[in-house]
């Protein structure tokens, strides 16, 4: 159960007008919530939007995984499907396996970063047909972090391993930006460190499509003070 303060404005006495305010605990159904939310994202997923916005596992994507494989089989749907991304990357194996299926699915794809993407993110972000950057997203490439134990012949397989998925990031890489060999992708992109970069960057190295502009407003005016004259 989620618990929420409501105002409760109660008189002192029956002469005095002067209120107090005091605080009482209500409970909101957790259900009632989830609910709300899971109508709102149905919606929006049956206009073809989709998020990510949390941490990529199995378990976050699932929906993702569920809700782009229904509009692919929906005859009905023929629109852009559209993934927002917004997180900080996560586990290769969940994402990868979204890859798979945004790269099977009938419908092209546009991806939009918002906030941040990182890592397997920005993965999943560059795998997109068109693929559009917020002025104040920021994305980050990096080699991929794992640790293992074991003896000599466990430690030789996940060895190569390692190689597949350091190749898989390479290959997708080239796949998806401006460079054509690999020696530019380990210079320009896959760096030893965390490499961050602006929506212009991505879009130097072929990464990004287009970045979004914030609507014009129109200027506020000041009102000049006018002094009265008095005699």
């Amino acid at each position: 159960m989620l618990k929420i303060h409501l105002p409760n404005l109660k008189e002192k006495n029956e002469t005095n007008a002067v209120q107090e305010e005091e605080t009482e605990q209500v409970e909101f159904p957790m259900e009632l919530f989830q609910l709300m939310q899971a109508r709102d994202n149905l919606e929006l997923e049956d206009r073809g939007i989709i998020f990510i916005n949390s941490i990529i596992t199995k378990a976050t994507l699932d929906r993702a995984y569920k809700r782009l494989l229904s509009l692919h089989f929906n005859p009905n749907f023929t629109e852009t499907i559209q993934i927002l991304v917004n997180s900080p990357g996560g586990y290769t194996d969940a994402g990868w396996a979204f890859i798979d299926i945004m790269e099977f699915v009938k419908n092209p794809i546009r991806t939009v970063a918002i906030g941040e993407i990182a890592s397997m993110a920005t993965s999943i972000f560059i795998a997109g047909d068109e693929r559009i950057m917020s002025p104040n997203s920021v994305a980050m490439i990096h080699e991929f972090s794992t640790g293992t134990t074991g003896n000599y012949s466990e430690l030789v397989a996940s060895r190569k391993a390692e190689d597949i998925e350091y190749q898989k990031d390479l290959d997708h890489l080239l796949r998806h930006s401006r460079y054509t060999t690999q020696a530019q992708i380990t210079t320009n992109l896959l760096k030893e460190t965390d490499n961050w970069l602006t929506p212009h960057e991505m879009k130097l190295h072929g990464l990004c499509d287009q970045i979004t502009e914030a609507r014009k407003r129109p200027k506020k005016t000041k009102k000049k003070a006018v002094r009265k004259k008095t005699k």
